[in-house]
């Protein structure tokens, strides 16, 4: 018998903000991903290599039940006092409730630009109801080797988009 089959293209990403336009020094990407905490695929962004090799090391975890891209930003206290806004690269979900605010930074950056002074800031104006913790992830953080296998892993495992027809 044979079957009809539909195309259900994924859902788009939740972003509170686009991503920026692509320079010549970066990668900028989409992958469609499905999570217990998505009703459907969806469409997660990414905006360089090391945001990349973190969302594929994430994705293969089996404690993960939702990532959200580019979450609404955090406000807090800049080191001259007036009002900044952080928006994290990932509000990530843990099957536990867990949630975790992903800053992702080269190693060069976070000195270059003292980001850790920064992020201390940010985390303290971090309301609990938005992240239970905020974490740095760096260059020196992950494996490219694990980070490789993980985005051949996901390829082998891409979720469909078409569905049998009622």
């Amino acid at each position: 018998m044979n079957q009809n089959l539909i195309y259900r293209g994924p859902e788009p990403s939740h972003a509170t903000r686009t991503i920026s336009r692509r320079s010549r020094a970066s990668l900028r990407g989409a992958m469609v991903v499905k999570l217990p905490g998505f009703s459907s695929p969806r469409i997660l962004q990414f905006e360089s290599a090391l945001e990349y090799a973190f969302l594929c090391l994430t994705l293969v975890r089996d404690d993960i039940q939702h990532i959200w891209d580019q979450p609404p930003a955090v406000h807090y206290a800049g080191c001259d006092g007036r009002t900044a806004k952080h928006i994290f690269d990932f509000l990530v979900t843990k099957t536990d409730g867990e949630r975790i605010a992903v800053a992702v930074k080269p190693m060069q950056r976070v000195i270059a630009r003292n980001f850790l002074s920064e992020l201390e800031r940010v985390a303290a104006a971090t309301p609990k109801q938005f992240a239970d913790r905020v974490i740095l992830i760096t260059d020196r953080h992950l494996d490219r080797a694990a980070a490789a296998a993980a985005a051949r892993q996901l390829a082998r495992t891409r979720p469909a988009l078409t569905e049998v027809a009622a």
